[in-house]
C-alpha cells in the first residue's frame, strides 16, 4: 500500500501505530488540520486542476486512519476548503494555516498531521520541492523541526 510505504519516509512509527493513534485521537480540530494541511499541499503549486483535486480527493477516500474521523465529514470538509483556494488563494492558504495552527501544542497531534499529509502528498509515487516546501511551513507554524520529518534541506 503506497500510504505505508510513504508514511515510513516521515514517521519512525509502523503504519499500525499511526493508524490507532489517530483511530485514538478522533478529534475535529486534528481532522480540519490534516483536510487543512492536505489542501495546502495540493495547491503547493498555486493551482489544482480538477484531475489533481479528484486525485487528491480519492488519496484522501483511501487513507485508512481518516477514516475514524467519518469519510463525508472529511470529504465535505476538503470540498469546502479546496472552493476557498479556488476563489480567493490567499483567503484559502490563511483559511488552512489557520486550521494547522489551532493543532499547536496538542500533544502529538502536530506530528499525526505532518505525517498524514505528508503520506498522503507521497503516496502517488512523488513529492515535489513545492509539496516538501509546504510541509515545512506547515511544520514551523506547529513549532515542529522539519528535520524530524526528513524535511529540511540537506546542509
Amino acid at each position: 500500500m503506497p500510504y505505508r510505504r510513504s508514511l515510513g519516509r516521515f514517521s519512525k512509527k509502523s503504519w499500525e501505530d499511526f493508524n490507532d493513534e489517530v483511530y485514538r485521537a478522533q478529534n475535529e480540530h486534528l481532522m480540519d488540520g490534516i483536510v487543512a494541511g492536505c489542501a495546502l499541499v495540493a495547491y503547493a503549486d498555486g493551482w489544482v486542476t480538477e484531475e489533481e483535486r479528484v486525485r487528491m480527493l480519492s488519496l484522501i477516500r483511501g487513507f485508512e486512519p481518516i477514516a475514524a474521523f467519518g469519510i463525508d465529514d472529511v470529504v465535505a470538509t476538503f470540498a469546502s476548503m479546496t472552493a476557498q483556494f479556488a476563489s480567493d488563494q490567499n483567503a484559502g492558504e490563511q483559511a488552512a494555516l489557520e486550521a494547522v495552527a489551532r493543532l499547536k501544542g496538542a500533544g502529538r497531534h502536530p506530528e499525526l498531521l505532518v505525517e498524514a499529509c505528508c503520506a498522503i502528498a507521497a503516496a502517488d509515487g512523488g513529492f515535489d520541492s513545492e509539496e516538501r516546501l509546504t510541509a515545512i511551513r506547515i511544520c514551523e507554524v506547529l513549532g515542529l523541526d522539519p528535520a524530524e520529518f526528513g524535511l529540511a534541506e540537506a546542509g
